[in-house]
């Protein structure tokens, strides 16, 4: 099927998911400009798109005069389509293909998750296990779609008392069974760039005030629950753990070689040297960091913590 049809086809259902969005959710209708922008396309090519849909039997009405699009009522494809699932659904199915990278194999074809709730991610992860309340999703997935900055009641786990923040949500992801959102905050120019986990979220307030997300390349992509200084973590295993390492890719940037020795090198990106060193110890005593310093003396020190724990009790 030639490209341009595929992209025409894409268009129709963005095109429709978002009038049947804006119905289902009570709005007047969607703006052209957000449309075009949406559908990455110009007036005219919007105009014929609506043509397309009313032909299919779409209800597609558009006021003149405050530039609005919208539906009658409820419709849907006489024809399968593929289906861009948006809002609380498209959350929780963007953290199932995260958890099930099989899942999203078997519906290609049929749904396709907001580009917005994605998050480009080549790890295996563990089973959800992080509570929150789920009143948070749907302004949430809003404040993603639109842009839109929010308003967050935030307790950290080392703070007894919350506070409020003021922050530009950019995705959502994965880490340790706990979905975490990062975000821009444009007050600490010194670390704009901050996640919290949605657990520690007591509350949430979308607020009218947009924002134009940095650059893909600004925004940090590493692994675990902070993302300060970002570094890479070398990491050696030895001969019996390196069949483990081959098989498992833990993030897009991972590099793997193997040693003359039968051990295995790869490195990792983590922000939090603490962090990384916890995660390394996690994989048992078949793995050691190599470089960079800090995380080499804080793993050092993680291990040493550890055995005086144990002390010289031996076991039987």
């Amino acid at each position: 099927m030639p490209a341009p049809l595929l992209d025409r086809i894409g268009r129709l259902a963005t095109l429709h998911n978002a009038m049947a969005t804006a119905h289902a959710e009570g709005r007047n209708g969607v703006p052209s400009l957000d449309l075009q922008s949406e559908m990455g396309c110009q007036r005219t090519t919007l105009y014929r798109l609506a043509d397309d849909l009313r032909d299919l039997g779409a209800p597609l009405d558009y006021s003149p005069e405050d530039h609005l699009w919208s539906y009658r009522n409820g419709w849907n494809f006489p024809v399968q389509i593929i289906q861009t699932l948006q809002g609380p659904v498209g959350i929780r199915m963007a953290l199932d293909f995260l958890l099930d990278p099989a899942m999203e194999h078997d519906l290609q074809g049929l749904l396709v998750i907001d580009p917005a709730l994605r998050r480009a991610s080549g790890a295996t992860l563990p089973r959800l296990t992080g509570r929150f309340s789920a009143s948070l999703l749907s302004p949430l997935s809003r404040a993603l779609k639109e842009r839109r900055e929010v308003r967050i009641e935030y307790a950290k786990a080392s703070e007894e008392q919350a506070r409020w923040r003021t922050v530009q949500p950019l995705d959502l992801f994965e880490w340790d069974g706990m979905p975490y959102l990062q975000a821009h905050d444009a007050s600490d120019p010194k670390s704009p760039f901050k996640r919290f986990a949605l657990s520690r979220i007591h509350s949430l307030k979308l607020l009218d005030s947009t924002f134009q997300p940095p650059a893909r390349r600004y925004i940090p992509s590493c692994l675990g629950a902070f993302c300060g200084q970002v570094f890479d973590a070398v990491i050696q295993a030895d001969s019996i753990h390196a069949p483990y390492v081959k098989e498992r890719k833990w993030h897009p940037r991972q590099k793997t070689r193997e040693l003359p020795t039968g051990e295995i090198e790869f490195t990792l990106p983590f922000g939090d040297y603490a962090e990384a060193a916890r995660w390394i110890l996690g994989r048992g005593p078949g793995f050691r960091p190599v470089a960079p310093e800090p995380l080499v003396e804080g793993w050092a020190k993680a291990v040493s913590d550890l055995y005086s724990r144990v002390g010289t009790r031996s076991v039987s």
